[in-house]
């Protein structure tokens, strides 16, 4: 998967929530300030020539829709996230959230859940 800027996933994360639309669909449900039609149909080729989005033509109108899911797309940056700031070290990332408060009680709570699953899981 390549690379994409924040303004490239603040136009994919748009397209995901329409599923299927052209570039004026996409503006619409943009946050104001609203970014200039052209300068989304441009975000929008760009996110297709590195394949997270592609199109239908119907006429003279082009309809985008997603080739990756948001969960894929998930999945892939906390992974270089992990590797990259964390070297690959699950107990630094987990530490790191853990330390700084940034993770609640439910979710610690529901982390350990998690883990004792997959290490009972690991054991048989």
């Amino acid at each position: 998967m390549k690379e994409i800027t924040k303004a490239q996933e603040e136009i994919l994360k748009a397209v995901w929530e329409i599923k299927t639309g052209a570039v004026s669909d996409v503006v619409d449900i943009l946050p104001e300030p609203k970014p200039a039609y052209n300068t989304v149909a441009t975000v929008i080729k760009v996110l297709e020539n590195k394949g997270y989005v592609s199109h239908n033509t119907y006429g003279k109108t082009n309809v985008y829709y997603p080739l990756i899911s948001k969960k894929e797309y998930a999945h892939h940056v906390a992974k270089e996230a992990f590797n990259g700031l964390f070297n690959g070290s699950i107990s630094q990332m987990v530490s790191s959230f853990v330390r700084n408060r940034d993770i609640s009680i439910s979710e610690l709570e529901e982390l350990k859940k998690i883990l004792e699953t997959e290490i009972e899981k690991q054991k048989k």
